[in-house]
């Protein structure tokens, strides 16, 4: 593992001895106390029953909770349709300003919302709200970040720029994690939990000071006033294969993300009593040392080769590897599970991130990735808790039934991207559904073929 991280540390500082260290540090700070705040939410889930659910039986709290954490991610899509919108017309800098200070307005909101003693069955609907609102400012969050970071360099080291910038993501996660284990001790006050989300207030003012004082990235600049007043309808008219891959992909990363950190741990612990809390910490710890590694790797070979591959990977391993874990419920089993789960998945998420920001040109770029990957990552993968747990009441074998469900979608991204990468035609000129006197540009571009 040290070994790992020396090998991570010195490739990152020799490739990007060249680059702007204020630009990827702030895109890496920024993306990692954004996702804090949209991650903390989750893990304090049990913290929402006691508080705002009591009312329920544990059963339905449970997935009322779930359908709360699943609302932040319906949204998601409205929010990159509004920040992408932002993004493409008036700049990447403005909409991630837009985007951190709506997190930390919901972050604080949260911190301050009277419990279900105070003001009844409102409050539910209030942090409703809150999570709408969280879900419209990530989803111009993630693949903004991205977009920001990766145009700043140059194309030939954007898989490194990338997984750094995925670190970044998967950092605040983690964050979130020691922060809700040290405020969940029993030993602390009942209201300890809240400290959780007025700090993710205090990491989002500093994202946003970070991000008032960045510039704007010189790709967009140098488009000028080629740029298009709807650019969502260009790129879905233009590019709709690649639309329709991208919400596959991301669909596989989101239901691997999301379902296996969040709800398989109960899961595993109420089929085979193992406690395996600390997994989903492990996994993070090593998708952190290695998102940056394969991000690299990624530059030197074929990216589209790589991701492909892991998405067909990752669809077999979940598939039979949950079923092992079924037959023997052992501590090494399940850590055998989420290791190699882990390393398999840093390979899909540090390909697939850069890979669908690519086969978009510029003009559209931040709408057309940011809406596609929202599709995917959130209404697939965000709401796979929760009908994770519908399954779980439903069946009798519920195991063979979740596997096959991460199987499915999984199998659906690596179909995706093979749809993307086989696709015979490469350069299209980015025609308008409008008629041409509504439009500002006229762009002719090239994908990269790298099949």
């Amino acid at each position: 593992m040290i070994l790992l991280i020396l090998l991570n540390t010195l490739i990152i500082k020799r490739t990007m001895k060249d680059l702007s260290k204020k630009v990827m540090g702030s895109c890496f700070l920024a993306a990692c106390l954004e996702m804090y705040d949209f991650a903390i939410f989750g893990f304090f889930s049990s913290v929402l029953h006691s508080n705002y659910l009591s009312f329920l039986d544990k059963k339905n709290a449970m997935i009322i909770a779930y359908a709360l954490f699943a609302v932040g991610f319906i949204f998601r899509p409205l929010g990159s349709l509004i920040f992408g919108y932002i993004g493409d017309v008036y700049g990447r800098r403005i909409a991630l300003i837009l985007s951190v200070s709506f997190m930390g307005s919901a972050s604080l909101a949260m911190f301050l919302m009277p419990s279900y003693a105070m003001i009844g069955i409102l409050s539910c609907y209030l942090i409703a709200l809150i999570r709408i609102v969280q879900g419209i400012s990530v989803g111009g969050e993630y693949s903004g970040a991205l977009i920001y970071a990766v145009e700043h360099f140059n194309k030939k080291k954007s898989g490194l720029v990338g997984g750094v910038v995925i670190c970044g993501c998967i950092t605040g996660v983690l964050l979130a994690s020691i922060v809700s284990k040290i405020l969940q001790n029993p030993e602390l006050p009942e209201y300890s939990w809240r400290f959780a989300f007025l700090l993710g207030f205090g990491l989002s003012a500093i994202g946003y000071f970070i991000r008032k004082n960045l510039l704007e990235t010189p790709e967009f600049k140098r488009l000028g006033s080629s740029r298009v007043k709807v650019p969502l309808i260009a790129g879905l008219k233009n590019y709709t294969t690649e639309c329709i891959g991208t919400i596959f992909a991301a669909a596989s990363l989101g239901i691997n993300f999301y379902f296996i950190l969040i709800f398989l741990p109960g899961y595993i612990n109420k089929l085979t009593g193992l406690d395996v809390k600390f997994y989903p910490t492990l996994t993070t710890v090593i998708l952190i040392i290695l998102s940056p590694m394969f991000g690299w790797l990624s530059d030197k070979l074929n990216r589209a080769q790589m991701l492909k591959w892991s998405m067909l990977a990752i669809s077999c391993y979940s598939f039979v590897g949950l079923q092992l874990v079924a037959l023997y419920p052992t501590y090494s089993s399940a850590l055998l599970f989420f290791c190699g789960h882990a390393i398999i998945f840093s390979i899909q998420a540090s390909t697939a991130n850069i890979f669908i920001i690519e086969v978009f040109p510029p003009q559209c770029r931040f709408s057309c990735a940011s809406v596609c990957y929202s599709l995917g990552m959130g209404v697939v993968g965000g709401t796979s808790p929760l009908l994770a747990s519908l399954i779980l009441d439903k069946f009798d074998n519920p195991t063979f039934y979740l596997s096959s469900y991460i199987t499915m979608i999984s199998f659906l991204g690596y179909v995706g991207v093979r749809v993307i990468t086989s696709k015979k035609e490469r350069v299209k000129e980015v025609e308008p559904l409008i008629a041409e006197s509504d439009l500002v540009w006229s762009y002719s571009y090239e994908f990269e073929n790298q099949q």
